[in-house]
């Protein structure tokens, strides 16, 4: 079994559900770095918009993969997650999440993709379904 060690942290983004038409709070919304013994770290964002206190997160932890929101709607766009990463982290793989979910995001990565061309961080864009080793 691997011992996996989590840190919440902050996420710009709502938390909320609706329950017979009432809106019930669901507390603060996270992102969380992962650090196993044994592999990379990682931090998942969680649903985002770009905050300065990203490049703090990168400082203390170090995450070599991020899970990157980029639907442009209730996180961050795929120019503005591209802006984060590259600004903040030094991923070795960033993980595009938080699209095609729904009519009202993007359908796929291609924004983020594209705004991380020619950057040393490669994009890891999965299939539904796909497992992704790291």
């Amino acid at each position: 079994m691997r011992h996996l060690q989590g840190k919440p942290h902050q996420a710009l983004h709502s938390s909320g559900t609706v329950v017979n038409g009432q809106s019930i709070y669901l507390g603060s919304a996270n992102g969380i770095v992962v650090s196993p013994k044994d592999g990379p770290s990682l931090y998942h964002m969680g649903d985002t918009d770009i905050f300065s206190d990203m490049g703090l997160i990168a400082e203390i932890y170090a995450p070599k993969i991020g899970v990157v929101p980029v639907g442009d709607r209730f996180t961050m766009s795929g120019k503005t997650a591209a802006l984060a990463v590259r600004r903040f982290f030094t991923f070795e793989t960033a993980v595009p999440c938080h699209y095609g979910t729904f009519d009202l995001l993007d359908q796929d990565a291609s924004h983020f993709v594209a705004a991380m061309e020619g950057h040393s961080t490669k994009v890891a864009v999965p299939r539904i379904g796909e497992a992704l080793l790291f």
